[in-house]
């Protein structure tokens, strides 16, 4: 909350004391420039800008001061009543209408415990009612101590009265109880377009001899300003057009006044309304933009703090498997040695464990480094021309002894079509090797792994099917999560990332990546390529990203 009464409540208690000093003298020296200016035939000043001083002071105020603050701009009221010419007893009682306006505005409006402000759409809702409860209860005041002392029509005068201090409070209060938000350099001329309008329509819609209707006109403008630059903005343009009402008035031309008593009293007091009104509904609608604007402000700094938090996961991850690898590499070396020395039978069998776990921690490691790699940029590993034939038949010779042993028939099916394309022989292969590696892994004894690879205009296919275990439909939306595994897999072993990894791959090649499982009579997993590689989009790391 940066707008002005906040910063004045949370100043030292000698500013503040200062500050409110000033707004009940400004309060006693407006209400003589209200009273100095041709009256409506009620005998109410036409625009009472003390209320607003009134409330403002207020609305700095802690605690029990709010009250005795509330005492105090009755007293500067009577004065200035006093001091423009009308009798003690209406000054009186004027001065207790204003004190209970600024009384009940506190009482519904004021926090107890921190500062006001025009923040959300609640504070606004909450100003409103303030200040409608505020200026009724001082036009009730003004138009019974009138009707008892001067015997004027009750009626008249609360017609005068109440929109008189309402459009005050609603034109002026804002200014303080508002945030600033920084212009964007882009709109600064649009600024100035804006504001140039505004001063024009003005002159035209207020100036003398103009007509009701010719009112509207500011507000398309003020609406423009709600969605395009702020509440504090608003504010100021209501604050304008309040100074062009009323200085038009002070000097005696347009609407506001005129040769014609009654109606033109009545004519001013419904354009006061009108405009208190319109300010609402604008205040409202900036309120409503601004809340939004800072609800998305917040959203980007939580995506930018998860965008750091999962860079610098990134790092650690990376910087200890870096840490990891060496000392794997060693025990591997050395358990792969001990397999080439005599070995008892017992001793050859824990070696082969050895062996067996290095590999797989290994594997892991690669794995994360990959996976990190991929996290920190976008861009495939050198491309050049690749023939799939080729590829895919010397990832099923690697992988057949593993099959083989598994009791598992893995073959390969070529379709028509050109099959070759422009892309990362490494990459493609890594996600060959994973594809069918896991297809072998989960499919049992005497099952069978399929691999396919075809070619049209576009691009090429490559597939793998097989007829293991398969995936729960309600898992497979999560199985490229990173360490995700799914029910069907939880006995085998296994991390979790291969098919995160596979999926970053692909992405990063340009491709997409499709798997469809009914979790009972296998998997079938799809990877379109493009001809020519084309990486996703920077930043676009979705699929490696996620999940940890």
């Amino acid at each position: 909350m940066n707008n002005l009464v906040a910063f004045l409540w949370n100043a030292p208690r000698y500013w503040r004391y200062a500050a409110i000093g000033a707004l009940l003298l400004v309060a006693y020296l407006l209400g003589l420039a209200a009273l100095s200016a041709p009256a409506s035939a009620s005998a109410v000043a036409v625009w009472w800008p003390a209320a607003a001083a009134g409330v403002l002071a207020v609305c700095l105020s802690r605690g029990a001061e709010r009250w005795l603050v509330a005492i105090l701009v009755g007293a500067v009221s009577v004065a200035s009543n006093l001091v423009g010419g009308r009798p003690l007893a209406v000054a009186l009682g004027f001065g207790l209408a204003n004190a209970l306006e600024v009384a009940l505005f506190t009482a519904v409006f004021v926090r107890r415990d921190r500062p006001t402000g025009l923040d959300t759409v609640p504070d606004v809702l909450r100003f409103t009612i303030a200040a409608l409860v505020g200026a009724l209860a001082v036009g009730v005041g003004a138009a019974g101590t009138l009707a008892l002392l001067t015997g004027a029509s009750f009626g008249d005068v609360l017609l005068a009265a109440f929109p008189s201090h309402a459009f005050a409070v609603f034109s002026l209060v804002p200014l303080a109880l508002t945030n600033g938000r920084r212009v964007r350099p882009e709109r600064t001329l649009e600024l100035l377009i804006q504001v140039g309008s505004v001063m024009l329509v003005l002159g035209v819609a207020y100036g003398p001899g103009r007509s009701l209707p010719l009112s509207f006109l500011i507000l398309p403008l003020l609406t423009w300003a709600a969605f395009r630059f702020g509440i504090r903005v608003v504010a100021w343009e209501l604050c304008g057009t309040a100074l062009v009402a009323s200085g038009f008035t002070s000097l005696g031309v347009g609407y506001f006044t005129g040769a014609s008593g009654t109606a033109t009293a009545a004519t001013g007091s419904l354009v006061h309304l009108f405009l208190v009104t319109y300010a609402i509904s604008v205040l409202l609608l900036a309120a409503e933009l601004a809340q939004r604007d800072t609800l998305l402000q917040r959203e980007r700094e939580v995506v930018q703090a998860l965008r750091d938090l999962n860079r610098q996961k990134d790092d650690f991850v990376s910087s200890v498997s870096h840490e990891l690898r060496t000392p794997i590499t060693s025990i591997l070396g050395y358990a792969e040695e001990l397999e080439d020395t005599e070995l008892t039978a017992e001793q050859a069998r824990f070696t082969r464990v050895v062996v067996r776990n290095s590999h797989r921690l290994a594997q892991l490691v690669e794995n994360l480094l990959d996976l990190s790699s991929m996290s920190l940029r976008s861009d495939a590993g050198p491309v050049g021309p690749i023939d799939l034939r080729t590829l895919v038949t010397e990832c099923v010779e690697e992988l057949a002894p593993q099959a083989h042993s598994a009791g598992i028939t893995l073959t390969a099916e070529f379709g028509d079509g050109t099959l070759t394309l422009q892309s990362s022989a490494s990459d493609v292969r890594r996600v060959l090797t994973n594809l069918v590696g896991n297809a072998v892994k989960f499919t049992p004894t005497h099952g069978q792994v399929w691999v396919g690879c075809s070619g049209d205009a576009d691009g090429v296919l490559l597939t793998v099917s097989d007829n293991g275990i398969g995936i729960p439909s309600s898992d497979v939306e999560r199985v490229f999560d990173r360490f995700y595994r799914s029910a069907s897999a939880e006995s085998l072993p296994g991390t979790g990332l291969g098919l995160p990894l596979t999926k970053g791959l692909v992405d990063r090649l340009g491709g997409t990546v499709d798997l469809q499982s009914d979790g009972r009579t296998g998997t079938h997993v799809t990877v379109a390529l493009p001809r020519l590689a084309s990486p996703a989009p920077a930043g676009d790391s979705s699929a490696v990203t996620t999940g940890m």
